[in-house]
């Protein structure tokens, strides 16, 4: 399964933060941007439950990571 992740870190703390995401292995991309949200990170997870464990205890944990939103691919049938 895929799934993007908004993520908002703290004013100064970028990079910092970058060097975590960088060390996952499961992030398929990592963009940076401009607006709301500081970055979106593309994610590939076998199940929710993998989904949950990453989110939770590497990208949450990153250094100056404030807010995460989740967003979860979904097929068009």
């Amino acid at each position: 399964m895929r799934a993007y992740v908004l993520v908002r870190v703290a004013t100064g703390m970028e990079r910092e933060a970058l060097e975590v995401f960088q060390s996952i292995a499961s992030l398929e991309e990592i963009d940076f941007l401009f607006g709301e949200y500081d970055y979106i990170l593309t994610v590939q997870a076998t199940d929710t439950s993998t989904l949950a464990r990453l989110i939770t205890t590497r990208i949450r944990k990153a250094p100056g990571v404030v807010q995460t939103t989740t967003l979860l691919e979904a097929p068009l049938a």
